[in-house]
């Protein structure tokens, strides 16, 4: 099973866009990067990745069709990109998750829709091309992403959620332990900064109940 790549919470709680995973050179056009800054909700992100993941593989099947000078170059360019984009889709739902985003219906087909992706690659794999060792390793990296997403998109959300929330903790914990004392002090005192505006907004939240009146009709 593939490492995954988890970013700290505080990122991921920023609109995303190309680098939804962090790093790396670009693996969408100019295009799709501004669909994603259009569309910043879970389920509109999902099905924007299905559909540039859908076209990658378009492309993958193009290519493979007919022989031609740098095509196992052009195969594993979008076989790369193509991983990129199905590991940014478990990057949304990990951040969804860790946000408390509605994931109602976000995920309808996402499952349906990465077994297609995975027969097709499975085909290329087994037509065994003369140019295959150009490609042969992003194109298993690619089955195993897209397994490895299949599998994960089909655990209880509650404990993936679980999963995600204590890998941050970790992670969080990790990168404190090399801070300076001076920086660690500047993180405590964010953290209690948003604390108190979060009390503050709990506080302050507009109730119908009159003046010393609790929910269930009790004073």
């Amino acid at each position: 099973m593939r490492l995954r790549i988890l970013l700290p919470i505080a990122l991921l709680s920023a609109p995303l866009g190309a680098q939804e995973i962090g790093g790396g050179k670009e693996f969408l056009t100019d295009y799709e990067i501004d669909v994603l800054r259009d569309n910043q909700k879970p389920k509109e992100r999902i099905a924007a990745y299905l559909k540039f993941a859908s076209l990658r593989l378009e492309l993958v099947d193009q290519l493979s069709a007919v022989e031609e000078a740098g095509r196992g170059a052009k195969l594993h360019r979008n076989l790369e990109e193509y991983s990129r984009i199905i590991e940014a889709v478990d990057t949304v739902i990990d951040d969804a998750l860790a946000r408390n985003l509605d994931l109602d219906k976000a995920l309808e087909g996402l499952v349906d829709s990465e077994e297609k992706f995975l027969a097709r690659l499975e085909k290329l794999q087994q037509a065994e091309a003369d140019d295959l060792w150009r490609y042969e390793f992003v194109l298993e990296d690619a089955i195993e992403m897209t397994r490895d997403s299949i599998e994960i998109s089909a655990h209880d959300l509650g404990d993936r959620k679980r999963v995600v929330l204590q890998e941050d903790r970790a992670e969080q914990q990790r990168r404190e332990a090399t801070m300076s004392a001076s920086r660690k002090k500047d993180v405590d005192r964010d953290r209690a900064k948003q604390a108190a505006k979060e009390a503050d907004y709990k506080d302050k939240r507009p109730t119908l109940l009159r003046p010393g009146e609790k929910l269930g009709g009790r004073k």
